[in-house]
């Protein structure tokens, strides 16, 4: 199966820093990419590649959602659904690859180029925004359908805004449930132009120091905001509480921040040129790979201080690890995750995570449930390739089409200027301009 060279986008999307170097040469696991924009927005291509096995990790975190929804047959041992309802952790997963990916491809994005900041905020509404509304739209002609009333939210729900809201019923349940996380990422979309002054000064001025302080802070935050959660009895109380964990530490647009950081100021140390050992990657992938699973496994209990860290805490020193261990291109898991079959399930990720949900009522817990014996994990198996192939069609005949559109229409009203628009030729230019 060949692949077109794409741009690693989060779940969705993404110049140079004068000191920045090649992660590494043109390989099996990397591909040419256009890196950004250049001073007037022009798209640009440079020699930085798209890291396949972190393109491949999207496609893993959005089929453990999808698990997470569709859950085992109730015959399977305790160890089995407890990973299965562990994977509302690819969500917090989602959020950190997200910042590592926008800060990878757009490292010198500055306030000052209107142009370019208004083409990056388009470019990730056009991304994750039209296959939302049509996924939106299709749950509304089902209720009508069905003769159930609009609720009242559906305007929230349009201007994806709803996870702000203290009701669960309205943040993350009514129409398409996991339309709260594009909330999330649309807040951290117009936060991106911001942050990238911010890790970029550091990363110029001090370093691989100065970005791993920067981690840790924003780590810190989150660790005492956990804390203090569990301090105050808050971690104890259930998901339909406004006060609860799962409304603040998870669904929150603002304490997804931490995790979007950590994310940039690896893509920011990965474009310096730093990279884990191969050793090192290898040791780190086989530890996770057993040790995320294992820790699911044995979540015991669900609420209070080991559930609240469940929500991203306990989360984001592995996956930063575990995404700087592959955007090094080594590895057994990188290896597997860069094969043709997990990018391409990669690319269609955001599709997959979008569209799984309104499919399973009808066909998914109690289809699992129902099934004799063995047939419950084989009906798990034809769900989640129905749901693959659902969410690759979605993405090639909504996604794409939609954000070339989007874009083509932005670039026909708001052309970029061109260098000879720009200045006036040298020959005219008064002496003194063209000294100053």
């Amino acid at each position: 199966m060949r692949h077109r060279g794409r741009r690693l986008e989060p779940h969705p999307s993404f110049k140079d820093l004068p000191s920045v170097r090649p992660v590494a040469k043109p390989c099996d696991s990397v591909r040419p990419v256009s890196t950004g924009l250049t001073h007037d927005g022009h798209p640009t291509t440079s020699e930085r590649s798209e890291i396949l096995p972190l393109t491949g990790l999207r496609a893993v975190a959005a089929i453990a959602v999808v698990i997470h929804h569709i859950r085992f047959p109730a015959s399977a041992p305790d160890w089995l659904q407890e990973i299965a309802t562990c994977g509302f952790i690819g969500v917090p997963l989602f959020f950190m690859l997200s910042g590592f990916v926008l800060a990878y491809n757009y490292p010198t994005l500055q306030l000052r180029d209107r142009r370019a900041v208004l083409r990056f905020w388009v470019a990730r509404i056009a991304r994750v925004m039209p296959l939302y509304w049509t996924v939106l739209l299709i749950s509304v002609l089902t209720r009508g359908t069905e003769g159930v009333p609009q609720d009242p939210s559906l305007p929230r729900q349009f201007l994806a805004v709803q996870t702000w809201s203290g009701s669960l019923h309205i943040g993350a349940t009514v129409y398409n449930a996991p339309g709260w996380s594009i909330c999330v990422e649309m807040f951290l979309y117009a936060l991106f132009p911001f942050l990238v002054l911010l890790v970029a000064h550091v990363a110029r001025n001090y370093g691989l120091k100065g970005l791993l302080v920067v981690a840790a802070v924003v780590f810190a935050a989150q660790v005492t905001l956990w804390a203090i959660f569990v301090a105050k009895g808050w971690a104890d109380l259930p998901a339909t509480n406004p006060s609860s964990a799962h409304r603040w530490l998870y669904r929150n647009p603002l304490t997804r921040i931490p995790e979007f950081t950590v994310g940039m100021c690896m893509a920011f140390a990965v474009n310096r040129g730093f990279k884990f050992p191969a050793w090192l990657s290898q040791v780190v992938q086989l530890a996770l790979v057993i040790g995320i699973p294992l820790a699911c496994a044995l979540r015991n209990p669900h609420n209070g201080p080991l559930g609240a860290a469940f929500f991203g805490t306990l989360w984001t020193v592995p996956f930063a690890l575990l995404i700087m261990s592959l955007a090094a291109n080594r590895g057994f898991f990188a290896r597997f995750l860069s094969t043709p079959l997990m990018v391409t399930l990669g690319t269609a990720s955001f599709a997959l995570y979008l569209t799984h949900r309104g499919r399973l009522p009808g066909f998914g817990q109690s289809t699992v449930d129902s099934a004799p014996g063995h047939w419950g994990y084989v009906a798990v198996l034809i769900i989640l390739v129905w749901t693959l192939f659902l969410a690759e069609g979605a993405h090639r005949y909504i996604e794409v089409p939609c954000r070339r559109l989007i874009l083509s229409a932005f670039d026909r009203v708001y052309p970029r200027k061109r260098a000879t628009d720009a200045a006036p030729p040298a020959s005219s230019a008064p002496p003194a301009a063209a000294g100053g």
